[in-house]
């Protein structure tokens, strides 16, 4: 069709060649929000808000979407995941998991002396590599005596990956249940008291950047800073002997090992099996 027939106004901006498509949906779909080229662009177009938002118009007002999304979308609803996952972390053998910590009665932060949340997020529950990053984190804060609580089953998705698909109303849906979770959780506790620690990039920028827009006002930090800072603080000393850091990072045999944090000598398990 030339560049400057009539026809060209009534072309569809979503369409297939046949369809004479101004965007094929696979490219419009094939985009994985990475930012890389609003990151590059000499201009400094906003290309990931547009291209959500014609996602959003394909999936509520056209109901136009790939398949896979469609199960997407039904797990969120129903289970409050992404998709079909293993069991939750659960403890085994001498190593602790996250369900260790976990409280057991929806008791408010402020009435137990702590102002942390640890947020495991769905890869850090279900997903089994980040589970070993989950329980490493969990060990290390115990060791330094950090105190904080987690959800547990009160947890569910922070709706992500339903608004870069384009299913507004789903990630609507799934924050406001979070946030009436966690400021319930936070009752009592001031706002620049309220700390999220999290492992997973996608929670981290949804709950800091993304939460705002519908109550939810917290101190998200991810788990990389609040280690950071513990360092710091002398909470925690990493193991200078080499045989002891090995077998903290799962490279020899032995399971226990005796290390050196915050100046107190202790036995602790292998972090990663």
């Amino acid at each position: 069709m030339p560049a400057d027939s009539p026809q060209q106004a009534t072309r569809p901006l979503i369409g297939t060649l046949e369809q004479g498509g101004v965007i094929d949906p696979d490219v419009l779909w094939s985009c994985t929000t990475c930012g890389a080229c609003v990151e590059q662009c000499p201009v400094d177009i906003e290309h990931i808000d547009h291209i959500v938002d014609m996602r959003r118009y394909q999936v509520m007002t056209e109901s136009e979407f790939p398949s896979e999304l469609g199960v997407l979308f039904k797990n969120l609803e129903t289970k409050g995941i992404r998709g079909a996952r293993t069991p939750r972390i659960a403890p085994t053998g001498s190593t602790r998991s996250i369900s260790t910590y976990r409280s057991t009665a929806r008791t408010s932060i402020a009435s137990m002396a702590t102002s942390n949340l640890f947020w495991v997020g769905c890869a850090g529950a279900y997903e089994d590599r980040a589970k070993k990053t989950t329980t490493a984190v969990a060990e290390l804060l115990a060791i330094a005596g950090v105190k904080y609580l987690v959800l547990g089953e009160g947890e569910t998705c922070n709706g992500d990956s339903a608004r870069r698909s384009g299913n507004e109303f789903l990630f609507q849906q799934l924050a406001a249940q979070n946030v009436e979770t966690l400021n319930e959780m936070f009752e009592g506790v001031e706002r620049v008291d309220r700390k999220v620690v999290v492992t997973c990039p996608h929670c981290f920028n949804t709950l800091g950047r993304e939460y705002p827009q519908v109550g939810g006002n917290y101190t998200v930090l991810h788990h990389t800073q609040l280690l950071n800072r513990l360092i710091r603080d002398k909470k925690l000393v990493a193991p200078s002997h080499p045989s002891t850091a090995a077998a903290l990072m799962g490279k020899t045999s032995p399971t226990t090992t005796r290390a050196t944090w915050a100046g107190t000598t202790r036995s602790t398990s292998r972090l990663a099996s």
